[in-house]
């Protein structure tokens, strides 16, 4: 694979908008729709953002490798990081009339990214590497 189909940042939120450009542009090299497009790179910055602040503890020393693989039919973003292990799969999604009858504020990522993305894998690897993909499925 070429550079052109990967990127590396550190662990830092200041970096989101790099990867969102890039996965916006690589997005629209398949010919999506805009709404496609757009739910695809509010998935990977959701992703990258709970990398960088669960997973990292914002530890800008820490890196974030985002590789694109694509086709007419589906677009794939591997996220690949070392640090603490976490399966979105595994997080339920929330009651959102409780949700919002207490007013709260946040954790409503991992289930915009599960509504987002036909597909979420995760593995862990070894020593601490994990490999988060999502794909969306393109008509």
């Amino acid at each position: 694979m070429d550079d052109q189909n990967k990127i590396v940042i550190s662990s830092s939120t200041k970096y989101l908008a790099r990867v969102r450009k890039y996965i916006e542009v690589k997005a629209n090299e398949t010919g999506a729709d805009a709404d496609t497009i757009n739910q695809i790179v509010m998935s990977v910055d959701e992703a990258c953002t709970n990398v960088i602040k669960y997973a990292h503890h914002y530890d800008t020393n820490k890196k974030i490798k985002i590789e694109v693989f694509h086709s007419k039919k589906q677009f794939k973003v591997s996220i690949t990081y070392e640090g603490l292990e976490f399966d979105p799969n595994n997080v339920e999604n929330p009651d959102m009339e409780e949700y919002f009858a207490k007013c709260k504020v946040g954790g409503l990522g991992i289930p915009m990214m599960k509504k987002f993305m036909n597909k979420i894998e995760y593995k862990c690897g070894s020593p601490n590497v994990n490999y988060l993909t999502l794909t969306k499925s393109l008509s």
